[in-house]
């Protein structure tokens, strides 16, 4: 889908066009990067969701209290995509100034691709962080209740010779949104990605959508997605475990998920020369010794690769 055929349908739905230009612009950079799970197929889902006013369409994202060195926002069930970008642009503002900066954020619906407000950190010459909770897919480890979300986590690093590096992951072994693009694709999940609803092992993406993702390393994942959704959803003042609401439904209620946007400023914090170690970072892997038929590469080159080869299709 086309980034103007996007804009037109949120315009059309009731969204301003500057807001509408945010929204597609997330949607297609998902696409762009190969995150296609995240990406302008949504753009019907969400119009479906504004026409049955699952959304504060009036943006009146509300900061409840700051310091120095971070604040508490109130996304106020706008867009998820509208206040994670109000977010982070407000911490890499305030970031150029404090050295850091940090945004906690309630009573928002789920803002998409994580790794979109890290590169809007890097771009801008900052370090970025971005994470969330998520609805609960994930069972606790040699559980099967559904409580925990295969929460997101993404850091952008900019550097000076090359594209940032990028890490972007959930802590569950796939989004959940993977097993409906592998179900529309008529194909079988790999093994270790889900259970069914009593946690035996599948391949069925339609037995998976009704049952469990499986954490990230086992336990160490589950670890990752409890500490995210803690530093999320309890300390923002959001739901959190099963209380978070989700995004498939009929209900027009916010999803209340927490989020937390953190931008570094290298410069300010360490100076001019943190571009110079990051060169010297980033030589050292890419002139290290690899395995015969292997190539070495660093955090986000995968990512960078598809985004190449798509922006020479046009997509």
């Amino acid at each position: 889908m086309k980034r103007e055929e996007i804009i037109n349908k949120f315009v059309k739905a009731g969204i301003d066009t500057e807001h509408s230009q945010v929204i597609a612009d997330c949607l297609v950079t998902a696409d762009i990067y190969g995150v296609t799970s995240h990406g302008s197929r949504l753009t019907d889902v969400y119009v479906e969701k504004i026409k049955k006013g699952c959304f504060n369409l009036e943006h009146e994202i509300r900061i409840l209290k700051e310091s120095p060195s971070f604040c508490l926002m109130d996304g106020n069930n706008t867009i998820g995509i509208i206040s994670g970008v109000y977010g982070m642009e407000y911490a890499i503002k305030k970031s150029k100034t404090n050295g850091i900066f940090t945004v906690i954020s309630r009573n928002n619906n789920t803002f998409g691709p994580a790794f979109y407000y890290t590169m809007m950190a890097a771009k801008a010459g900052c370090i970025g962080i971005a994470f969330s909770n998520s609805p609960a897919q994930m069972a606790p480890v040699g559980g099967k209740d559904k409580l925990i979300g295969t929460n997101p986590l993404s850091i952008a690093v900019p550097m000076r010779n090359r594209e940032p590096l990028i890490l972007d992951m959930a802590s569950s072994m796939v989004a959940k949104s993977k097993f409906k693009e592998y179900k529309e694709q008529g194909k079988l999940l790999p093994d270790g990605w889900a259970t069914d609803s009593e946690g035996l092992p599948t391949n069925d993406p339609d037995k998976a959508m009704g049952g469990l993702v499986l954490p990230m390393a086992g336990f160490k994942g589950y670890g990752i997605a409890v500490m995210l959704d803690v530093l999320s959803g309890v300390l923002s003042g959001s739901a959190y475990l099963n209380k978070v609401h989700r995004f498939y439904t009929e209900t027009p209620k916010c999803m209340n998920v927490g989020f937390q946007f953190i931008a570094i400023d290298p410069e300010i914090v360490m100076g001019h020369e943190f571009y110079d170690e990051m060169d010297e970072y980033a030589k050292i892997i890419m002139n290290s010794r690899h395995v015969e038929g292997k190539n070495i590469s660093l955090p986000g080159d995968d990512r960078i690769a598809v985004k190449r080869k798509n922006l020479n299709e046009e997509i």
